[in-house]
């Protein structure tokens, strides 16, 4: 092999390196945004089942029960397809 043949496969081989690095950034991004939107939901989730669940506060009425738990599902259905599951 000469040494220009040498230099083609190494940039060859450098494009595809950078290719992939940029790839990879971009699952990154999508990753920590993910972990950002299931942080917030955790807490959308956790303020939820704090208003539901204490009885030592006056207890909800109906109406807002159902406002509280259609937030709840709303939560758990967005962490969901962050995190990629099916249903």
């Amino acid at each position: 092999m000469s040494h220009a043949q040498s230099l083609h496969t190494l940039a060859a081989q450098a494009e595809a390196l950078r290719d992939q690095l940029t790839r990879t950034a971009r699952d990154y991004e999508q990753f920590e945004f993910n972990v950002t939107g299931v942080h917030q939901c955790m807490r959308r989730i956790q303020k939820c089942v704090r208003m539901v669940g204490n009885d030592r506060k006056a207890a909800l009425s109906q109406r807002d029960t159902r406002k509280v738990m259609a937030e709840l599902e709303d939560a758990v259905t967005q962490m969901a397809e962050l995190l990629n599951l099916d249903d």
